[in-house]
């Protein structure tokens, strides 16, 4: 159980979604529908399941009424305070926090709104109070998608991003952490790092779940230094080399003894360690290396540590491949059914559903099924219209769609206020906002969207 005062938890809701425009030409990132629920209402549930019971939610200005509304629908728990960032989604997420920090009155837990896992985080709490650390990173395992996963539009050749992440294997802190695109062949290793951690491991392959336990003083400095604009890509690679360093001192004059520490604009005018732990420290045997005869933790007040939870994966949806992904697999890490509906589909019951052949699907309010369609493994959204004769499977149909007669619609993304014209056949496509499918066309693997919208974001 987190204690009220303890953490406060952040939503950084703000992006853009650069990497998936074809989908937020129309809609803003964080309300785009998983599972028919809204992206940011994933990293609101880990928090409370988590024992959270309020989180301030960043989101740029224009979207605020809008995210407001959606969450409000869904009756969560955890009480979201919703804030509205001007330019948010031409800003960085260091940016974002810094237009909060005046709210932030303790250590926070900061998570992204694409992070979708159905994972208990108490142990990343834990491991974060256990060494009274400054950032503390939780760590997944990359989902394996089903052997029948297509994702729609063209076959893309693009390799997804990978983080470098170097873990000392005998005390669990991040020693290293970078992107593999930084690198050509070979990563070359700081040998004052190698001194200090001759025994640790780069994983290539494990996902940063971009959840983390920030320390206030981290907040602190990052409001004096205004050249970081990321968390992840600056901030965090900063600080976790930082873990190297030691304050720089000085003397008063040439005959001075005294020794002060110069810190006018160091991080470590900010990373200083408080002297109730201090003494604490001093006075106990316990010892995190066995490296050197220095004490626990080497003295260092700087310390990142990784949380990797074994077993369990999550994704991020910040892809178009990781967005269709996250459709698929929301069931099984979600229980996403409401009271009495049916196991096998679930339909609003401000929905009108007159089809017998509906099969694991989600339909939701105002939606109008007609007789004689048949839906199998999609997720149906607001006011969508699908008149008879029409059959759709393994798909995702966003809010007010109109799908004409005789269409045969598989493994695609529909996005809002899209027509479907008579007789269309689709497969393994993705239709992006407003775009009309003229009638009786026949498409496969294809982006069928309009250039110039994408153009304007």
């Amino acid at each position: 159980m987190v204690y009220k005062n303890e953490f406060q938890a952040v939503v950084l809701a703000g992006g853009k979604g650069s990497r998936m425009t074809e989908l937020t030409a129309g809609k803003p990132k964080c309300l785009l529908p998983i599972a028919n629920m809204p992206m940011v209402w994933y990293p609101l549930k880990l928090l409370e399941q988590s024992g959270f019971t309020e989180a301030i939610v960043i989101v740029s200005e224009a979207v605020k009424m809008d995210v407001t509304t959606a969450l409000d629908k869904y009756g969560l728990s955890i009480k979201p305070e919703v804030v509205g960032v001007p330019d948010a989604e031409d800003i960085g997420t260091a940016d974002s926090l810094r237009f909060i920090h005046d709210k932030i009155k303790s250590d926070l837990v900061v998570v992204s709104t694409d992070f979708i896992a159905n994972i208990d985080i108490s142990e990343t709490l834990n491991l974060y109070r256990k060494h009274n650390a400054s950032i503390t990173a939780l760590i997944v395992q990359t989902p394996k998608a089903p052997e029948d996963f297509v994702q729609p539009g063209p076959k893309n050749k693009q390799k997804p991003e990978r983080d470098l992440i170097g873990i000392d294997n005998e005390t669990g802190r991040i020693v290293f952490l970078a992107s593999a695109s930084d690198f050509e062949d070979t990563v070359t290793m700081p040998v004052k790092l190698l001194k200090k951690h001759p025994n640790f491991t780069v994983f290539s392959k494990l996902l940063d779940a971009h959840l983390y336990v920030i320390n206030k003083w981290v907040l602190d400095f990052l409001v004096h230094h205004k050249n970081f604009s990321t968390l992840k890509g600056e901030l965090l690679p900063y600080i976790v080399k930082k873990q190297l360093d030691k304050p720089k001192i000085f003397k008063d004059d040439k005959n001075a003894s005294v020794v002060k520490l110069d810190t006018t604009q160091d991080i470590f005018r900010f990373a200083v360690e408080k002297p109730f732990n201090e003494l604490i420290m001093h006075m106990s045997a316990y010892n995190d290396h066995d490296t050197n005869l220095e004490s626990a933790y080497n003295k260092d007040v700087i310390k990142c540590y990784a949380q990797i939870v074994n077993g369990k994966c999550g994704l991020r949806a910040n892809t178009l491949q990781m967005y269709y992904l996250a459709n698929a697999l929301a069931h099984e890490w979600f229980d996403l059914k409401k009271e009495g509906e049916s196991t096998c589909s679930s339909v609003s019951l401000g929905a009108t559903v007159k089809s017998t052949q509906v099969q694991n699907c989600r339909i939701d309010d105002n939606a109008m099924i007609s007789e004689k369609t048949s839906l199998k493994s999609s997720f149906v959204g607001c006011n969508v219209i699908v008149e008879p004769k029409t059959r759709i499977s393994k798909s995702v149909i966003m809010n007010n769609v109109t799908i004409k007669s005789m269409c045969v619609i598989e493994n695609c993304i529909i996005c809002n206020d899209c027509v479907i014209n008579e007789g269309s056949q689709l497969k393994d496509c993705l239709v992006g906002a407003n775009h009309v499918v003229s009638a009786e066309s026949n498409h496969s693997r294809e982006i069928l969207t309009d250039i110039d919208r994408l153009m304007e974001i």
